[in-house]
């Protein structure tokens, strides 16, 4: 067997692989056995009609075609060993160049490559900041506004007032044959307090509650505001609006007090208990997204060193990944994909090229370095580790109900398997993590050291590479080529 190679450009390698004759005629009489067996051949038991007979009964490009695929499911490996290539995905056939010698031509993803360069002298301070208690008050009075009762009240608006009215945005300076309405009149509630005691983005722009003060009912107002050119509503970027808001009614929140009973009322001992756990809750909240931004800094900056180089289809697989995602919380939406593109007035390739394919390039390179800091620096989890990570991943499963509908879908087996690779994930992703903090911070020594179980941290899971999640984890088949369409 002869065989030619060719670098490609998109980190693939092309193989051209020339049969012996002899080879591939011994797979021709293979192939018209078999078709013999599948095939019913007048006056022949399965599989016992000649070789010239199938000949004339399916003609002869049945037999090669057939010749060709079991050769490929036997020669695959072998020809990807002379050659001395490992794949780092399923190749594919991508042509027959000749049959008379048998040529083919097999295009495959090569392993990626990651050079992280001088990585080690890559430094980024470490500095969380501690929790000021003006954010433990802030949550306290977001609190207390969720257990407020209302109260109508017969004057205007002041701070702390929520007020019901309909709300109405036309644009200022409408584009020709725009519709300059881009708000139908619609209900809202406000709550007149800053932007910082806001529930989230204050709709239908920062500071709209503040401008309602002094508006009784049954008096109106009309606002403009200029959306800066990346507002988050695409339909607004840049625009100018108007907008007219009719109050029909203003109520007073009626705070609960903060003491031992409201504590109580929602599942805390006491007032001091429920300040001392929003505190502990909200510290590591901060913690962990300090940790998660700090990382991906870390990473991007080693990155800029780094050179990394991945086939096509490991980029296509994280674009499914980042797709899924997407579906899986627009599902909680009560959205589908399709819906959400007409919504924003996309097509998916547009979405795809211009939102997803960014992200997935981010997330598929750092987690190429990670992995390739993980083998230079020697990391490794042991098995009290695993199982202690797979014990915790099974038992969120069953807290969430999902154990038994995963179970039914992918079987149990398979289910056990995605676990455990979840758990070894997250082990490494966290000794890896910590690492880099060492390097990045100079508590690291020069050379890189084995880590051993006394070494992770506890509790840090700030992973840049979001863990597969068990309903979609597959492991991919390197071994066997996938033929293209027009085979």
């Amino acid at each position: 067997m002869k065989i030619e190679t060719e670098l490609l450009e998109n980190h693939q390698v092309k193989l051209i692989a020339e049969i012996d004759d002899q080879l591939y005629e011994s797979y021709k009489h293979r192939a018209a056995r078999k078709i013999s067996q599948e095939t019913k051949i007048p006056g022949f038991r399965p599989g016992k009609a000649p070789y010239n007979i199938v000949l004339r009964t399916v003609g002869e490009g049945a037999i090669q075609q057939e010749a060709i695929d079991l050769l490929i499911d036997e020669h695959y490996p072998k020809i990807l060993e002379e050659a001395g290539v490992k794949p780092g995905g399923p190749g594919r056939l991508d042509d027959v160049l000749s049959l008379q010698p048998v040529k083919l031509s097999f295009v495959v993803p090569l392993e990626p490559e990651v050079n992280l360069g001088d990585f080690r002298s890559v430094r980024l301070p470490y500095e969380p900041k501690p929790l000021q208690d003006e954010e433990v008050e802030k949550f306290l009075k977001r609190l207390q506004r969720s257990y407020a009762t209302l109260e109508p009240v017969e004057r205007p608006a002041q701070l702390g007032d929520l007020v019901f009215g309909t709300l109405e945005g036309r644009l200022v300076h409408p584009s020709e044959g725009e519709d300059s309405l881009v708000i139908r009149p619609t209900p809202i509630q406000a709550l007149v307090a800053p932007e910082e005691e806001q529930e989230g983005d204050e709709y239908p722009f920062p500071g709209f509650g503040l401008q309602l003060i002094g508006l009784s009912a049954g008096e109106s107002k009309i606002l403009t505001f200029q959306y800066a050119d990346d507002a988050d509503d695409e339909n607004l970027r840049g625009k100018e609006v108007e907008f007219t808001v009719q109050v029909q009614s203003v109520k007073a929140l009626i705070l609960p007090e903060l003491d031992d009973e409201f504590a109580q009322s929602i599942g805390y001992p006491s007032s001091e208990e429920m300040r001392s756990s929003i505190r502990t809750h909200l510290e590591e909240d901060a913690r962990d997204a300090y940790d998660r931004d700090y990382f991906a800094r870390l990473i991007d900056k080693i990155l800029e060193g780094a050179t990394v180089k991945y086939p096509p289809q490991m980029l296509d697989r994280e674009i499914e990944e980042v797709l899924h995602n997407v579906e899986h919380d627009l599902s909680r939406q009560n959205l589908d994909l399709d819906t959400y593109l007409k919504m924003r007035r996309l097509d998916r390739q547009t979405f795809i090229d211009q939102e997803v394919k960014p992200v997935a390039i981010k997330r598929l390179e750092r987690s190429l370095v990670m992995d390739e800091v993980a083998r230079v620096e020697h990391i490794e989890a042991d098995e009290n580790e695993i199982s202690s990570e797979y014990s915790q991943a099974l038992s969120e499963l069953q807290n969430a109900g999902d154990l038994r509908r995963i179970q039914r879908r992918i079987g149990t087996q398979r289910l056990a398997n995605v676990i455990a690779m979840e758990a070894i994930n997250r082990v490494m992703n966290r000794r890896v993590l910590e690492r880099l903090k060492q390097i990045a911070t100079g508590q690291a020594e020069a050379e890189p050291a084995k880590q051993s179980a006394a070494d992770a941290p506890e509790g840090q899971d700030a992973t840049p590479k979001e863990n597969t999640s068990a309903e979609t984890a597959a492991e991919p088949d390197t071994n066997t080529p996938k033929q293209s369409d027009d085979q």
